[in-house]
């Protein structure tokens, strides 16, 4: 009986034992794993801070580099923009200051401003008083006869010349003041010749046939005087003696010289003639003698027909020959005036 007990009791002994050992195990075991998976250490949360900066990082220079790009374009595309927005001026005569001498009325200087016009240069005026030409006393060459031209430091003289050398220089820059594309574009041997004909006919023909009706009567040959009393930086002394003796002179000289140098009996009724010659034969049925578009033989005639716009002469013109039409479409190819100084031509 007691040898049972004993067993008994051993045996129980050895199983609390086990159940302990098994109990002190697990709560020694499990407790722990669950710890590092649950909850984070200081170091796990130093590491995710680090990996976040450099994250932030590398987002901040790929989008500072984006930026940049974006910069070089848009500097590039503005660059070609503002090329692409150069005047043809400035293209053909390097953007220097053009200046041009004159008398306002001068039927060779307004062939000038009409080209100047017309290839939107803007340029600077200087009235030339006709009879002491002081503005000129600048002059080292000795020629001082109006229109003069300077380009910059360089001095261009005579009218035709004047054109010849500017179209050059437009022509070689490739620019083009019209959307026609005089400028640039290849003209024929034909369109060449046409040209160049009818810009002498301007010179040796038409400015010598006006003239002589600007100054036909001597009202007339004051009228075309009053220019001086509102342009240029004339004293009084100044303006009136180059009014009166202006007039007188250029009366005589229309009367006396340019109708018998030039075989002129009714000076009106050349002029006309005239006008109606450029119609039918220059013109030929085309809406300019440069085609669609108008030449310097266009440009030469419209500046001498403006620069008698105010006077009778020009309103007996529109009134008594074929040429209105032209003009008018002149005046809108033309267009205003480029001079700085903000007066019409």
């Amino acid at each position: 009986m007691m040898l049972s007990t004993r067993r008994a009791t051993s045996t129980l002994a050895t199983r609390a034992v086990r159940a302990m050992t098994a109990s002190l195990s697990t709560r020694a075991t499990v407790p722990t794993s669950s710890a590092f998976v649950a909850t984070p250490t200081l170091s796990d949360a130093v590491e995710r801070g680090a990996r976040a900066r450099r994250t932030f990082a590398s987002t901040t220079r790929g989008l500072a580099a984006a930026a940049a790009a974006t910069a070089a374009v848009a500097a590039t595309t503005f660059a070609a923009a503002d090329a692409a927005v150069t005047s043809p001026a400035d293209a053909a005569l390097g953007g220097q200051r053009v200046t041009l001498y004159q008398y306002d009325v001068c039927p060779f200087c307004n062939k000038v401003k009409a080209f100047l016009d017309f290839h939107k240069v803007p340029y600077d005026v200087v009235e030339v008083n006709p009879m002491t030409k002081g503005e000129l006393s600048w002059v080292e060459d000795g020629y001082k006869k109006v229109p003069i031209v300077m380009v910059g430091d360089e001095k261009l003289n005579d009218s035709t010349d004047i054109i010849v050398e500017l179209t050059k220089r437009f022509d070689a820059s490739g620019s083009s003041a019209k959307s026609n594309g005089w400028f640039g574009a290849k003209k024929s041997a034909a369109y060449l010749e046409r040209e160049a004909r009818w810009v002498k006919w301007v010179d040796e023909r038409f400015v010598h046939v006006l003239t002589p009706n600007i100054y036909r009567t001597w009202s007339e040959a004051v009228k075309s005087f009053d220019y001086i009393t509102k342009r240029g930086n004339f004293g009084y002394i100044e303006r009136e003696s180059a009014r009166w003796v202006g007039a007188a002179s250029m009366y005589v000289i229309a009367h006396r010289v340019l109708k018998k140098r030039h075989g002129i009996e009714d000076e009106r009724a050349d002029l006309y003639a005239e006008c109606d010659k450029f119609v039918n034969e220059a013109l030929e049925g085309r809406k300019f003698c440069g085609g669609d578009a108008p030449n310097n033989a266009d440009l030469c005639v419209f500046g001498v027909l403006r620069a008698v716009k105010t006077f009778e002469t020009f309103a007996d013109v529109m009134a008594n020959t074929s040429i209105g039409p032209w003009y008018a479409r002149m005046e809108k190819e033309v267009g205003a005036a480029t001079r700085t100084d903000g007066i019409e031509n």
